[in-house]
Order: C-alpha cells, then sequence, then structure tokens
C-alpha cells in the first residue's frame, strides 16, 4: 500500500528521526514527494514495475500485499512472485522483513526470508490465523470510531511493551494494518513504540488518498488515486465504514487496457460498496490504443447501477444532473479523471 511509506515517514519524524524520504504521492506535512534529512534512515515506497525495486538494498523491507498488477511487465502472477522473491533476497543477513499475514501473497514470503536466515515481523488483524512467526504484531478489538477511522489495540510480542492503543482518522481497514506496519518498523528500530502510536492518531493520509476536495451543495467530494480492484475495494469499504447512511458515487476511470482486460474479473466485483457506479474510457498511459472500450466491462458488471460514460465531460455533466444532498463522489483514477473533481465541485458551487 502506498500509505504505508509515507506513515513510516510521518511516524519516524516525529519519534524524533531527520529522516529522507522518495515516495510516489505528495505528503501533505512536506507538500513535496521527496526531501533530504540529516539522518541515517531513508525511507523509499519500492515501485515494482519494471522491476525497478530490485536496484534497492535496504535493511528493512515491508510487503503489504503481493497480487497480480503490471501485466505489461508481468505477464503472469507467478512472474510477480519470482520478483518479490528476487526482492527479499536482497535483504542483508541482520536484515528484517515485515510482511502482512493476511495477505496470501505477502505471507508466502515469510517461509522465503526464514531459509534465507532473514528476520521476520509479521503483522495482522486479529482473526482465525495463527501468527506463524517468532516475532509478531496484531490489532485486537477493532471498531469503528467517530473521527471516521478506526481504533484498536495493537498488541505485540516485540521488546517491553505487550500493547498500546491506536486511534486513526485515516479511513479504512486497510490503514490499520499499515499502522501495524508502521509499528513493526518502529520497533525493529528500537524506537519508541508508545510515541509512533500517539503519531499515527494525528495522520490523515497522503494526497490522492481518500483525499477530501470540498463539499458544495451538501456533496461530498474525494479523489483517490485507486487503480487495481484490491485498491479499489478498500477505498470503497472505507468510505461506506465513514458515510454509512450517505449515497456513495463511485467514478471509475480504468488505467491502462493491460491491467484492466487481465483483471477484468477482480474489477467486476470491486464495486459492491458503491450505490453508483460509472466507468470512464480506458486511460491509456504508457500503452497505445487498443480495440477495447470500458463499455465492455460495464456489459460484464453484476453491480445493479453501473453505466459506461465514456468522456469526462459527459461524465460531469450527468453527475451534476444526478447527485442530491448528502451524496459522497468518489474519483478513481490515477489518469486525468481528477478533472471530474475540480468541474464537478465548480458546477455544484454555481
Amino acid at each position: 500500500d502506498a500509505h504505508t511509506p509515507v506513515i513510516v515517514s510521518f511516524a519516524l519524524t516525529v519519534v524524533g528521526c531527520n529522516t529522507s524520504i522518495i515516495v510516489a504521492v505528495v505528503m501533505k506535512d512536506y507538500g513535496v514527494n521527496a526531501r533530504a534529512g540529516k539522518g541515517n534512515l531513508f525511507v523509499i515506497e519500492a515501485d515494482e514495475y519494471d522491476r525497478m525495486f530490485l536496484g534497492l538494498k535496504p535493511r528493512i523491507e515491508v510487503i503489504t500485499n503481493l497480487e497480480h498488477d503490471h501485466p505489461d511487465c508481468y505477464p503472469t502472477y507467478e512472474d510477480m512472485v519470482s520478483a518479490f522473491e528476487s526482492f527479499v533476497s536482497n535483504l542483508p543477513q541482520d536484515g528484517t522483513l515485515v510482511a502482512c499475514i493476511d495477505d496470501a501473497g505477502a505471507a508466502s514470503l515469510i517461509n522465503q526470508a526464514r531459509r534465507l536466515g532473514r528476520h521476520v515481523l509479521a503483522y495482522s488483524l486479529q482473526g482465525d490465523m495463527t501468527i506463524n512467526a517468532q516475532q509478531w504484531m496484531q490489532a485486537r478489538s477493532v471498531k469503528a470510531n467517530q473521527r471516521g477511522g478506526f481504533d484498536f489495540e495493537a498488541a505485540t510480542n516485540v521488546g517491553d511493551l505487550e500493547s498500546v492503543q491506536v486511534s486513526l482518522q485515516a479511513p479504512g481497514e486497510h490503514n490499520v494494518r499499515n499502522a501495524l506496519a508502521v509499528l513493526a518498523v518502529i520497533a525493529v528500530l528500537g524506537l519508541s513504540i508508545r510515541e509512533a502510536a500517539a503519531a499515527l492518531g494525528k495522520y490523515s493520509g497522503p494526497s490522492r488518498r481518500f483525499e477530501v476536495k470540498g463539499e458544495a451543495r451538501g456533496v461530498i467530494v474525494i479523489d483517490d488515486y485507486a487503480h487495481h480492484p484490491t485498491e479499489i475495494k478498500a477505498t470503497l469499504s472505507a468510505a461506506r465504514a465513514r458515510y454509512p447512511k450517505r449515497r456513495i458515487w463511485a467514478v471509475w476511470q480504468p488505467h491502462t487496457y493491460s491491467r484492466t482486460k487481465t483483471l477484468l474479473h477482480e474489477f467486476m466485483r470491486a464495486f459492491g460498496d458503491a450505490d453508483e457506479v460509472i466507468v470512464t474510457e480506458v486511460y491509456a498511459a504508457r500503452e497505445p490504443k487498443q480495440d477495447f472500450s470500458s463499455a465492455e466491462v460495464v456489459s460484464a458488471m453484476p453491480h445493479h447501477a453501473t453505466r459506461f460514460i465514456a468522456s469526462l465531460d459527459e461524465t460531469t455533466k450527468y453527475l451534476l444532473e444526478h447527485l442530491h444532498k448528502t451524496d459522497v463522489l468518489l474519483v478513481l483514477s490515477s489518469g486525468d479523471a481528477y478533472q471530474v473533481i475540480a468541474q464537478g465541485l465548480a458546477g455544484l458551487e454555481k
């Protein structure tokens, strides 16, 4: 999750570390996506696209999930797993793998790390699964709070602190897992888990990750970078938890033909928490135009209220004609659909 390195950086700063950072999103606290610190810690969002992350030699690796993505680079899921196994192999002998065992792909890397003799710290939400790791961190008694996030107890067998209470304002259960990953990194570094837990309560999220852009005529408008089925499901689940009584609109701009076609079945079932879904035409990005349309995705989706509107201008027009007071509009895109937000807010404010 792209949140994780940003939250790690935020927490490290709060506990007194002057950290260098490179991430893919703009950090609200700094207004940039990179900065040079004066300390000896460097946090980087490891990009698996084109196997870029294999050029890194980290001391601590955090793997939140491992699913098939970037099919133009990894034609099969097995290709992607192989790349992540190489990434784990890059850990030095005294390195640590921090992995989420709630995700089957991330959990599968734990055994490899053990075979290589690397240290492992596993984390998860409390459930039926036993944490099969010597060191662990677990979220217990997770419940929604009045801040739009979740409260939970982070229990651990790392260090002298058995548990600490965390209250998040960043929405979604995925951010509970992200918070656990952050606390795990803090623990590995021997820093104050209690101070980091308090810092997590102040964290609101990076730009373009469930970023509330404004409210007009009673409609809340949110921008989110989600472009993978799991990301979309997590974002919509967070919206449903934060706004349980509001009608939720999801505008999705598919990103690249290869991803849309390869993960078609996953996309079809990613919108269950939305009340209304609009799918625009595919944003080709780095790929040449193909004889494929998002209309094919819409025709296969089981959601009862899904419609295909090819252009962003027509999408904005439709929204302005149909949005009602107390609705929530989520624009899910890593392309140029952000213009729907600006145009929509401007139209609503007239």
